[in-house]
């Protein structure tokens, strides 16, 4: 499994969600990517009405969650936007979500994530 460690999370009271250790991941094309503990997370940034169809809290969404918020938000040097959105479908899949839902979180940040990307 490219995640090379377990994802150790801890609430915050404004309702986001704060690495107590770092995160890992060895993508097959892109290297490593390591998450620092302390990081905080929403998990998904979607609206509460979608969480019907992707719950961002199964823990085959979690971990590519986490570094792709990552990637976004301080990787921007190494990585474009397209490159991030590819990483987190290829996590989501290697984690386990099936194509159908996998391909659909997929679309949806290339759709909806040109507004949160910090070029």
């Amino acid at each position: 499994m490219p995640f090379l460690n377990d994802l150790i999370l801890k609430v915050i009271p404004n309702g986001t969600w704060q690495l107590a250790e770092p995160l890992t991941y060895d993508h097959p094309k892109y290297g490593l990517i390591n998450v620092p503990s302390g990081f905080t997370t929403d998990l998904a940034s979607i609206p509460r009405i979608a969480w019907r169809i992707v719950n961002p809290s199964t823990p085959g969404t979690r971990r590519p969650a986490v570094i792709h918020d990552y990637i976004y938000n301080h990787l921007t040097h190494r990585f474009g936007r397209k490159q991030a959105d590819k990483i987190f479908y290829d996590a989501l899949r290697e984690c386990g979500t099936n194509y159908l839902l996998a391909n659909s979180m997929y679309f949806a940040v290339r759709i909806g994530g040109k507004g949160s990307w910090q070029d």
